[in-house]
């Protein structure tokens, strides 16, 4: 389904995805509206469009494949998704699930606040990271961490929580005060363990690190070093 569009971006809500990480879920990519996902990697154009703010864009460390994006793009041009209306019947009936994961791919502070917000409203569980919080006025970025973890790296992680948002940071040492990602310290899914959604909650949650992983591994631990 297609819950949002702009000239930039185009944000499509997939449902029963098999993802052993995060468990069964309803996935929400920002994908290019432009073009293909391959080239908007390889041009350079996802740093300045659906991925702005994040160092691993471009290729440059990224853990999503591309061929789940290749996929979901090429349904999007030939019409297979339908356009879902917040607040209809069938908004509702979409996401009132045990989980859904905002940002498979790309930031889902693309998606305006007050969608984020019914969304969280209708699931059971919820999670989602945005990497462009330090692009926004810090009233705005609060907005979206009360929902989502702030993307970090341990060079800007400490401004993040001095702004009162907790953070997800990718770091190949252990964060004093942070809990390990329970996927990789417990071998729970992102649905069984719901950790992070911001401060959806309430913000005396622990912040979270995550060894760097992916199939550009080498390119992230670059990144983060």
């Amino acid at each position: 389904m297609i819950i949002h569009e702009t000239q930039d971006i185009v944000a499509i809500a997939t449902r029963n995805s098999t993802n052993r990480k995060t468990g069964r879920s309803v996935q929400i990519w920002i994908l290019d509206a432009t073009m293909h996902p391959v080239e908007s990697r390889r041009s350079g154009h996802d740093a300045d469009n659906q991925c702005n703010g994040c160092p691993f864009a471009s290729n440059n460390g990224c853990y999503v494949n591309a061929n789940p994006l290749g996929a979901i793009w090429r349904a999007y041009q030939r019409g297979s998704y339908e356009y879902l209306q917040m607040g209809t019947r069938e908004w509702h009936d979409f996401f009132s699930v045990p989980f859904v994961r905002f940002g498979a791919y790309g930031n889902p502070s693309h998606l305006p606040v007050e969608m984020v917000d019914s969304i969280s409203r209708l699931a059971k569980r919820i999670t989602g990271y945005f990497h462009d919080w330090h692009e926004m006025p810090a009233p705005l970025a609060k907005a979206y961490g009360r929902y989502f973890m702030a993307s970090c790296e341990p060079t800007n992680v400490e401004y993040a929580k001095n702004l009162g948002l907790r953070t997800f940071t990718i770091s190949e040492t252990p964060l004093v005060n942070d809990i390990e990602c329970l996927a990789d310290a417990k071998g729970l899914s992102c649905s069984q363990c719901g950790l992070c959604d911001g401060n959806n909650r309430r913000s005396s949650l622990p912040s979270v690190w995550i060894n760097p992983h992916g199939y550009q591994l080498k390119k992230a631990v670059e990144v983060v070093k």
